[in-house]
């Protein structure tokens, strides 16, 4: 059974976000959940070391009033609110998406621009000439930003304790006879999984930070689904129907992809009428067929809580099964493909002020452009697009190791006419030039090298590859990324090879969350 402790003061937060507290005995406590500085909260224990203890927000008693100068828009931020506490705070967790909202935005981008900062304290200490951090710049929007939002279908908590104490009285029925009574007849929710329990799923009507058409979509797939007495995967038995339910949307194109995900495990002949029922419901539906550009059919019986495995079907109910997003900039734009499974920046008026800062933080635009980690789609493209209007003859060599995202990365490259300024290599980066040696030519005129790495930040093996190839070539390293203190990792790293670096250059991505990029050239 795990430990609860209640009313623990939050006194500071930490590298990867992480809430510090302390027990009575000095032991430090480290708090996932998005607290803030001053916050007294009840927390879940999950693990005990001789040395600290981690554990996860389960509710709020009190804020500090420093960090709590804003108001909470979503009436999903907390399943209860406790009316009669001390400044109305104390509640526990709901959706929780948008931890921060309780802040003023100005307030969330002081600590995010600290937050950052703090991530390069070690590396500021060692150096004479510091690192300086330019002010964050926020995001175009604060809410209704997102282009990409994820829903998952369950049954309310309440009912899943009801089925389980139904099963330990009805102990002549097997679990084939008594389940799917059980799930057809309860309530059926579908929207985030509740934050440290997969099974559980938080029941809301829409959301801020998606567009009024994509919260409109979303609430009639709902219901048809819901209408239909379908029943909605089980995640502990992992049987039934319904699962998952993603809506994408070109906010610059204003096309709209659906991906409902299914399973059709121990579908009966009844049961396979009422889908063949409801997929005739989404084609009638006039504000379906008006709106939606693609809705595609994910056919998933995998255990694992994904849409896409090795047994997923994807089927294209109708459309193309793509849809294309536009990144504009102030005299050019540029043109992306999205398939369902693709990588794109979340926030697309985010993601042009993103690379726009970038660009200008670079400087001699003369050379190649080499772009490791670039997926199925290269903002990078842009770049290339702004030096064709120089009448540049660079190339855009991509580096990616999943073929199948270089493939869509060409058609991206076609879509834009560049094609014939771009260079395809599917090879994992540190060994790019020992599986293409023609890449070598390419490298002597190189002007930047690109990295946008996941989370978890840059391999050994890669900084040392790319800091080879600056001991015989000149050129500047872009290093865009989404966690500061793997970033600050991976530059110190750099700066023991001999990089330099002058600024970062911190921009908010995800409003109402820890989360921020940083931008850094190293040279």
């Amino acid at each position: 059974m795990k430990t609860i402790l209640k009313g623990v003061k939050i006194y500071k937060i930490g590298h990867w976000w992480i809430g510090i507290a302390s027990m009575p005995d000095g032991k430090k406590i480290l708090v996932k959940g998005g607290v803030l500085p001053g916050s007294i909260v009840d927390i879940m224990v999950v693990k005990k070391t001789k040395d600290y203890l981690e554990a996860h927000v389960i509710s709020t008693q009190k804020y500090d009033a420093h960090f709590a100068d804003g108001e909470v828009f979503c009436p999903h931020f907390y399943i209860s609110k406790d009316a009669s506490s001390e400044n109305n705070w104390t509640a526990k967790i709901g959706c929780w998406g948008c931890k921060w909202q309780m802040m003023s935005y100005l307030r969330q981008l002081e600590l995010k621009q600290w937050l950052v900062e703090e991530s390069f304290k070690k590396i500021n200490s060692k150096l004479e000439q510091k690192i300086w951090f330019l002010p964050i710049l926020g995001s175009p929007l604060t809410q209704w930003y997102r282009n990409k939002i994820e829903f998952s279908f369950g049954v309310f908590k309440q009912w899943t304790k009801e089925y389980n104490q139904l099963r330990k009285q009805s102990k002549n029925m097997s679990e084939d006879s008594l389940a799917p009574q059980f799930f057809i007849n309860s309530p059926r929710t579908c929207w985030f999984h509740k934050q440290w329990e997969f099974s559980k799923i938080v029941d809301i009507n829409s959301c801020y930070l998606i567009s009024e058409k994509a919260n409109q979509i979303f609430a009639i797939i709902k219901d048809l689904c819901f209408n239909s007495w379908l029943p909605t995967y089980d995640q502990k038995t992992h049987q039934w129907f319904f699962r998952h339910l993603v809506i994408r949307e070109g906010v610059n194109t204003g096309q709209l992809m659906v991906n409902l995900s299914v399973s059709l495990t121990n579908l009966d002949d009844e049961q396979t009428k009422l889908w063949e029922e409801l997929l005739e419901q989404f084609k009638v539906n006039p504000t379906l067929k008006q709106q939606i550009t693609t809705f595609i059919i994910t056919y998933n019986d995998w255990l694992a809580d994904t849409i896409k495995n090795e047994k997923s079907e994807m089927k294209v109910f109708w459309g193309d099964g793509y849809i294309h997003e536009k990144l504009v900039f102030k005299d050019w734009e540029i043109t992306f493909r999205i398939s369902p499974f693709s990588f794109f920046q979340t926030n697309t008026h985010g993601a042009e002020l993103l690379f726009s800062t970038a660009f200008k933080m670079l400087w001699n635009f003369k050379g190649n452009i080499i772009d490791l980690y670039c997926g199925t789609w290269s903002i990078w493209l842009s770049l290339l697009k702004l030096k064709e209007e120089e009448n540049s003859d660079s190339q855009l060599i991509w580096i990616e190791i999943v073929e199948d995202a270089i493939i869509d990365a060409n058609i991206n490259a076609e879509i834009n006419a560049l094609s014939n300024q771009s260079f395809f290599i599917s090879s994992p980066a540190e060994k790019a030039l020992e599986n293409h040696p023609e890449l070598a030519d390419k490298i002597q005129n190189v002007w930047v090298i690109v990295i946008d790495p996941p989370r978890d930040g840059l391999h050994k093996n890669v900084i040392e590859w790319i800091s080879n190839i600056k001991k015989e070539y000149d050129f500047q390293l872009l290093y865009i990324s989404c966690n500061s203190v793997t970033m600050a990792r991976d530059i110190e790293l750099f700066m023991e090879k001999g990089f330099k670096i002058r600024e970062i250059q911190p921009v908010d991505m995800f409003p109402h969350t820890h989360h921020c990029e940083c931008i850094g050239v190293l040279s």
